[in-house]
């Protein structure tokens, strides 16, 4: 009896016929250390679209306002960008501050715009041109057209007319870079791409500038 004590005491080897259980409760081995460093945001189309649909949700607006699609390249034309820049770029490009369309790519625009046409406007995809016989040399750039009760006059129109600091009585709401195409009052102007026009072409300032320095009066007009 006193030797089984002494044995158990002086750490002698466990029996081969232990209990499993005993087994099992032996202390288990380091949990391996797992790194938990955040990993980068990859800042891509995919992310900038969906941070634009937030921004017109915040803001209870329809995600068809305007040419997200456009917007996301804008946006990204801004790069290199942080993750945590992302949401402000994106407001920024909705305000009118984006970097405008692309110049002279020669692309055929729809076949809706005719090649007499000076610039084109796409009403339901709510995007715009300017053309020089029947190729594009600006855009497409991103637009708002007319709200309900407001919508833009489609058609073939021409340009009537120039105002640099045009101000709308109506709705007093400044309208810089207005060219105007129609008798009722509808012209391309600077805006913002994250409400609707009363009638208007909505555009970003780069746009809007472009469209007013290079349209001269007479210019063809279409609307479709």
């Amino acid at each position: 009896m006193g030797a089984g004590v002494a044995t158990a005491a002086s750490g002698s080897p466990a029996s081969s016929d232990q209990p499993a259980e005993a087994v099992a409760s032996a202390p288990n081995a380091p949990d391996e250390v797992v790194d938990e460093t955040p990993q980068p945001v990859t800042v891509d189309a995919e992310l900038v679209r969906s941070v634009a649909h937030q921004v017109l949700a915040e803001q209870g607006r329809d995600p068809t306002l305007t040419d997200l699609d456009l917007i996301t390249r804008d946006v990204l034309a801004q790069g290199p960008l942080e993750a945590s820049d992302v949401h402000r770029v994106t407001t920024e490009t909705l305000l009118g501050n984006g970097p405008g369309g692309p110049v002279e790519t020669g692309e055929a625009p729809p076949p809706e715009c005719p090649p007499t046409a000076r610039a084109c406007i796409d009403v339901d995809d709510k995007t715009a041109w300017m053309l020089t016989d029947g190729r594009v040399t600006y855009g497409p750039v991103p637009v708002t057209t007319g709200r309900d009760g407001y919508e833009t006059t489609r058609g073939t129109h021409e340009v009537i007319r120039h105002v640099r600091h045009e101000h709308s009585l109506p709705f007093d709401s400044p309208m810089p870079y207005s060219t105007y195409f129609t008798r009722n009052g509808i012209a391309f102007h600077q805006g913002r791409l994250d409400e609707p026009s009363h009638g208007c072409i909505h555009m970003g300032h780069d746009a809007a500038s472009h469209f007013f320095e290079n349209l001269q009066v007479g210019d063809e007009v279409v609307a479709f």
